[in-house]
């Protein structure tokens, strides 16, 4: 479907079957889905679920905490490009406005919210990218031409100017989709699960707001007028009703009781509720529990292990994402045989100090790890003979083995006429 955006030469195709645009007020089109009873749920809504924004926050505060680094490739190995222009934009300052770690926090809470992450590649003179710019994600709508199947983005840029963006000149980071384009937003994946939470939410407000309404009953023994009841209800709200007003002395006239009750069923598992929402919430972005405040059933002995599982399988593919889309359109052909975009993890998968001497002995013994390299690891400086490898003695590659053994036999007096017998027994 297409429709013109007003006040601009802009006309946006997509589809509204499922959801509709809407401008926000901080700038962009919004996602809204509409769940089975007639209620809304948005991307700016979910965020208001705790567990929503601490799993959000969780990624975006973890990929931009690691170093994103241009490495160039050689014989001798991976060395960092500190002097490819490139470098310095995703490692310390993308465009004037913000810091490497701002950017990618951005674009990643983009992406865990809307399922799309987009930034607009600037590019100089010399068509070499000068600066990245991330985008609204509500406000940018990736097609392909009926025509020619080009790829490219209708946006809206900050200042409302409408653009339309060619594929070259956008990185565009998606989440989970199908046809090859755009991923798919979890908030709209899961809008029932987001709109019971945003229900669990306001019935809680309503619960502790309304905390005498649950504890009993007032009985009269005649019938109150109409206009006694409504002053009778009017003083009892307000002297009684609220979380701050609970435990008052109760008075009562004209004969009246008062008959405490049991709490609802239904309202004595509001605090389950909650409980199994963040649990549900941490599996939809599959986060361990434990790192986004439930602790129920965390151990001491399990806790390291399911932050290295959240590394691996949670944050590693995330990493992969971004790295591919980088390298595909900040890098041309002939650079990608040369250089290479990747996410430093050392820091996030290091173990305690034990673990990690004991990995660093293991690396020094078998001769893949020096003194300098360990002290590069651990932020030290180098020392005087640091680069100098050891390997055991007790170890020889297969090419050498012959020699080897043949020197060794040699040793032994093995020479023609020196009594060494061969297979036969005979000298």
């Amino acid at each position: 479907m297409q429709f013109r955006i007003p006040f601009t030469n802009l006309t946006i195709r997509t589809d509204i079957s499922e959801t509709t645009g809407k401008w926000s007020s901080s700038g962009g089109f919004t996602t809204v889905t509409y769940r089975p009873d007639g209620a809304t749920v948005n991307e700016e809504k979910a965020l208001g679920i705790d567990a929503v924004f601490a799993c959000v926050n969780l990624y975006a505060r973890t990929l931009a905490s690691m170093p994103l680094l241009l490495y160039r490739k050689g014989p001798e190995g991976k060395k960092r490009a500190v002097d490819h222009p490139l470098y310095a934009i995703l490692h310390n300052e993308p465009n004037p406005n913000m810091s490497s770690h701002t950017f990618r926090k951005i674009m990643e809470a983009s992406l865990k919210l809307w399922g799309n992450a987009y930034a607009w590649i600037e590019f100089g003179e010399d068509w070499r990218v000068k600066h990245l710019w991330p985008l609204q994600p509500g406000s940018v709508f990736p097609n392909r031409s009926t025509r020619t199947g080009e790829l490219y983005y209708d946006a809206i840029l900050y200042d409302g100017t409408p653009r339309l963006f060619r594929a070259y000149e956008m990185v565009h980071i998606p989440g989970l989709g199908f046809d090859g384009i755009a991923g798919r937003s979890p908030i709209r994946q899961f809008a029932e699960t987001m709109g019971l939470n945003l229900d669990i939410k306001t019935y809680g407000r309503g619960f502790f707001k309304n905390g005498a309404r649950p504890s009993g009953v007032l009985q009269h023994p005649a019938a109150l007028s109409e206009e006694a009841q409504h002053r009778l209800e009017r003083k009892f709200d307000q002297r009684y009703s609220g979380a701050g007003n609970s435990g008052k002395t109760l008075l009562l006239e004209e004969g009246m009781t008062y008959q405490q009750i049991g709490v609802p069923p239904e309202e004595a598992q509001f605090l389950e509720s909650r409980k199994y929402s963040v649990t549900e919430i941490a599996r939809i972005y599959g986060v361990p529990p434990h790192m986004i405040g439930d602790l129920e059933h965390a151990t001491f002995s399990n806790i390291e292990s399911q932050d290295i599982n959240f590394a691996k399988h949670s944050v590693l593919p995330e990493c992969v994402n971004w790295e591919q889309e980088l390298m595909r359109k900040l890098l041309n052909d002939e650079e990608r045989e040369r250089y290479e975009i990747e996410f430093n993890m050392e820091g996030l998968v290091r173990g305690d100090l034990e673990s990690r001497y004991r990995a660093y002995a293991i690396g020094m013994q078998w001769g893949f790890l020096n003194a300098n390299n360990v002290r590069a690891k651990e932020n030290m400086d180098n020392v005087p003979g640091g680069d100098t490898t050891y390997v055991p003695l007790n170890m020889i590659s297969s090419d050498l083995a012959a020699a080897y053994w043949q020197a060794k036999i040699n040793d032994m007096g093995g020479r023609p006429g020196k009594g060494v017998k061969d297979d036969d027994g005979e000298k």
